[in-house]
């Protein structure tokens, strides 16, 4: 009986310590992983900004009657026929969908958020690459709605950051799910939304006023 005693302590301090452990290297991987894809956002960010400038050089000015490109959500409210507020809410709703299902599906004990990425990375190579791809079409959903390119490099380094990662075996599939590269997207479109939107406000008042 003793013995039962002192082996069920054991397994409790061992489970707090597992749980313990867990949490903390939880916790080290995303600070570090933040400062990783800070990094290879800037740099792509970096990068896009020297070919738009090249590209605007070596172009001719453009014809005043030449129709204005796509460059911001009001444009494309304009484009569609709906109201600012209403491009904004379809666009965040649709890729907060396309999120939830990739990384937050069904929330398991500890672990936490798991979605469908976690399940592809067990598939080696096809399941990378089809998460990849979901990932790379919501960037894509984002150029449609004219976000701007340090947006999307930010977008860009994450997912770039989420497949090296999901290309280590098991320890690469841990990572991945605390990453959550589609979720961390959605963060940044909506921080972006939010600013986009304040911008208009505050341009609104001051003709106003």
């Amino acid at each position: 009986m003793e013995f039962l005693a002192v082996l069920a302590v054991a397994v409790l301090v061992l489970t707090a310590a597992g749980v313990a452990g867990y949490f903390i290297l939880r916790r080290l991987f995303e600070r570090a992983a933040d400062r990783v894809a800070d990094h290879i956002g800037a740099t792509l960010a970096d990068l896009a900004g020297r070919t738009v400038g090249q590209r605007q050089r070596g172009r001719a000015p453009a014809s005043p009657s030449r129709p204005a490109r796509l460059t911001h959500i009001g444009a494309y409210a304009r484009a569609e026929g709906l109201s600012e507020d209403a491009a904004r809410r379809e666009f965040a709703d649709s890729i907060e969908r396309i999120a939830r299902l990739m990384d937050a599906a069904v929330k398991v004990p500890v672990v936490g958020p798991v979605g469908l990425d976690a399940l592809l990375g067990l598939f080696p190579v096809a399941g990378d690459v089809i998460s990849g791809s979901v990932a790379v079409l919501l960037i894509a959903k984002s150029l449609k709605y004219g976000v701007p390119h340090d947006v999307i490099a930010r977008m860009l380094a994450n997912v770039l950051f989420d497949v090296i990662i999901g290309a280590v075996p098991v320890a690469g599939d841990l990572a991945d799910i605390w990453f959550r590269a589609n979720t961390r997207n959605v963060a940044i479109l909506r921080d972006y939304l939010d600013s986009e939107a304040s911008d208009i406000i505050d341009v609104r008042a001051e003709r106003v006023s």
